[in-house]
């Protein structure tokens, strides 16, 4: 792996190598490091994942890059500093682009995003009653697999994506079909992004037992105040060393200030702002 540097304005094509851009990598409320929101970028494709309320300011504030410039979006789950924008970009696409963006998502996920964050703001306008559809090209990924747990497959141009289900806020017993839909990813086969995840380490053996993964990349809350919510730094510590020493930490606080993280066995905190390039 190759970390370059942001130069003016984020590039949303390449060469041909994957890369991985975080807009922020910081936790719901962060305002230093944005929130974790990033772009996959791959040849002529792009890929945006998750746009939370500060998506648009941090691209023309810090980015210089105008979001009308984005087709592809992603929604790992419907919590503000991940969704937070999309009304934005829709509204975007429809009176600025003139063009649908194209959405990957489950017809589940799909018809819950609409009823429950969208619908107040996009569902009226001047020419009458509007659905997701009106808004958004949807892109159903293919259901691969129910068990240990469900996995969807999907591409976007030469990136392959595996979306799994996450154990992020659990409402009603132990149980995935319980909890908050929220999905993380497996890039090309070989990289790993969590998004929002409880500490899982069984998800995770069975991840690293059936993908050849290179790199991870890890919800991490530093203070451990939110176990029940998101893995923290003293759980994701107890992993073997193999593991954490390709595992670089996301949607973290200031709290990252007080941790070293490469004295403890991690690759150690992701930065926004940079390419990732594999």
């Amino acid at each position: 792996m190759t970390i370059r540097q942001f130069d003016k304005t984020i590039n949303l094509s390449n060469s041909g190598n994957l890369q991985m851009f975080f807009i922020g990598v910081g936790s719901a409320f962060s305002k230093n490091n944005y929130q974790t929101n990033l772009l996959l970028i791959k040849g002529e494709a792009h890929l945006l994942v998750d746009c939370g309320t500060l998506f648009s300011y941090a691209m023309e504030k810090s980015y210089n890059t105008d979001i009308c410039d984005i087709n592809n979006i992603l929604i790992t789950h419907a919590h503000a500093d991940h969704v937070g924008c999309l009304e934005e970009l829709a509204l975007i696409g429809r009176y600025l682009k003139k063009q649908k963006l194209n959405c990957y998502i489950t017809n589940e996920f799909k018809n819950k995003i609409w009823n429950k964050t969208l619908r107040g703001g996009l569902e009226l306008n001047e020419g009458g009653i509007n659905y997701f559809d009106d808004y958004f090209n949807q892109i159903e990924p293919a259901l691969l697999r129910k068990k240990p747990f469900e996995m969807y497959a999907t591409s976007v141009g030469g990136i392959d994506l595996k979306l799994f289900r996450t154990k992020h806020i659990i409402t009603n017993g132990k149980y995935f079909q319980k909890s908050l839909y929220s999905i993380g990813m497996i890039i090309d086969d070989r990289i790993l992004f969590t998004s929002d995840t409880q500490f899982n380490k069984m998800q995770l053996d069975w991840i690293l037992d059936n993908y050849n993964i290179e790199y991870i990349f890890h919800d991490c809350d530093v203070s451990g105040t939110a176990e029940n919510v998101h893995a923290s730094y003293s759980q994701l510590k107890t992993l073997p060393q193999n593991i954490k020493a390709k595992m670089y930490l996301c949607h973290y606080n200031s709290a990252a200030e007080k941790v070293d993280s490469k004295k403890d066995g991690f690759a150690g905190f992701a930065k926004a702002g940079v390419y990732y390039e594999f």
